[in-house]
């Protein structure tokens, strides 16, 4: 499921490359490269192309075919010999990566007006993203936002590349699953607002305790203009630089946008009432926002505070017209794949929340999956998968999204995996459910055709790496 990086028409001079990364010229600083590559095989005509270290690759090993591509000049390792095309030399290719990224925004910047918001976060990101390059677009114009899952190191510039004079903002997702990944993305951004969706247990194996995920996910707040963060999180609130804005969201009476109000309707949707605290209003204004949410769950409630906070927090005060605007744009995101999303499968409505897992997103998983079959008095099929990368945390972690479980009340669950089945051994389910293992998705789908009817609702949720998708697929082939 990784997104392709996308086409860019990018141009750099050689001396606009020395100047972005400090690093030593080999050839005419006035070569003039159109576009950024770092993959020969989709390097057009033109381009400048940097040589990254990849799983397994170097992309120095590919300057012969960059040549033959067309590149007209190459961002290099320094001490990598001699190139056949004028280059750059840097002592990092993929901070050099980024540096030519942050130049092209501040270009972007000084041509004209640019709004820029950064998200972080351990669960619902994307969502939020999509969530808030909406609102942005209803209030700003042409919106840059991040494409599919390229929220990384690499991805975060390459997207970037992408921004042309007739954006008005950028919305970018922030990723990591090691230590120093958001403070670098937030190197490049310097976001005029950074938005920090949640900090709960993710990627632990990488990035260790919950007190170090969330010094992680809350780096980018030291590049930002306002901080963007959920009202009474106190973890969140101590890495809040005291020296720029801060803006929260959620349901505490405390939060600038406020949860007040939300009635489940149909397969999920729901209508939901935001309040705006003082200031973010023009005077005069009513400070409350009605709208229809076609994504599900309070979780999903809660990110659309997140987005309309992020939003206000570059664009206060708010008239009655952008009030109305933000409304319908919000109104207008539909579930992404993968990630909550309800579908139609063989007469079951299957929540397919297959992208990923970590115990906030399965927590968000479990809530709108019982919302829903409650709404439609439907039997709750739960398949889960284990959730993986959580290192010396997986195993209570694992016990707990079990114990959890026990308490949404499901007529049958799949145990998949594992750390799954072993949580389970230690964990075991009231009488009244059905429980069933299985050691992968692939036997799991077997399982699932015999033990869901026509009327359940089916969440199938999981880590990437679990594949829980393939269940989903058996559904409709029956």
């Amino acid at each position: 499921m990784a997104t392709p990086i996308p086409e860019n028409r990018c141009g750099f001079s050689l001396g606009g490359v020395v100047q972005a990364t400090s690093g030593t010229l080999h050839g005419n600083a006035r070569i003039t490269a159109s576009s950024v590559s770092i993959d020969t095989r989709t390097l057009k005509p033109g381009s400048l192309f940097v040589a990254l270290h990849g799983a397994g690759r170097d992309g120095h090993d590919f300057v012969p075919a960059a040549v033959k591509a067309g590149a007209v000049a190459a961002v290099l390792e320094r001490g990598r010999g001699q190139s056949p095309l004028a280059s750059v030399e840097v002592p990092d290719t993929l901070a050099a990566l980024g540096m030519l990224a942050r130049f092209h925004l501040e270009r972007m910047r000084a041509a004209g007006s640019l709004i820029s918001i950064g998200i972080t976060g351990s669960a619902g990101k994307t969502t939020t993203k999509e969530l808030t390059a909406a609102a942005a677009h209803a209030l700003f114009g042409e919106t840059l936002a991040t494409p599919g899952n390229l929220n990384n190191r690499i991805g975060v510039p390459m997207t970037l590349f992408t921004l042309g004079p007739q954006h008005r903002a950028a919305v970018i997702e922030c990723g990591t699953n090691l230590p120093g990944e958001v403070d670098s993305l937030g190197t490049i951004l310097a976001p005029d607002a950074a938005l920090v969706v949640n900090v709960d247990i993710e990627h632990s194996e990488g990035l260790g305790s919950l007190e170090q995920i969330a010094a992680e996910e809350t780096a980018i707040l030291r590049h930002a203009k306002v901080a963007v963060v959920p009202a009474g999180d106190a973890l969140i609130a101590r890495f809040v630089p005291s020296r720029i804005a801060k803006l929260t969201f959620g349901t505490a009476a405390e939060a600038d946008v406020r949860l007040t109000r939300r009635i489940v309707v149909g397969q999920g949707r729901q209508r939901v009432t935001y309040r705006f605290g003082t200031g973010l209003v023009e005077p005069g204004v009513e400070p409350v926002l009605e709208t229809e949410l076609a994504v599900v769950g309070p979780g999903s409630a809660i990110n659309a505070a997140a987005a309309l906070a992020a939003v206000a927090a570059c664009a206060h005060p708010l008239s009655r017209e952008r009030l109305a605007a933000l409304a319908r744009a919000v109104a207008e995101v539909n579930p992404i794949p993968g990630r909550l999303a309800p579908l139609e499968v063989a007469g079951a409505l299957v929540i397919d929340d297959t992208y990923n897992a970590n115990p906030r997103s399965v927590q968000t998983a479990f809530e709108a999956a019982r919302e829903i079959a409650d709404g439609l008095h439907a039997r709750l099929v739960v398949a889960l998968g284990d959730m993986l990368e959580l290192g010396s945390l997986a195993i209570e972690s694992h016990r707990a999204a079990l114990r959890a479980l026990w308490e949404l009340r499901p007529d049958a669950v799949i145990l998949v995996g594992s750390q799954m089945g072993d949580a389970f051994d230690a964990s075991p389910s009231p009488a009244s459910v059905t429980v069933v293992r299985a050691p992968d998705s692939d036997a799991a789908s077997r399982l699932a055709t015999s033990l869901i009817n026509g009327g359940d609702v089916v969440l199938v949720k999981g880590s990437r790496g679990m594949r829980m998708e393939r269940l989903i697929e058996a559904l409709a082939q029956r």
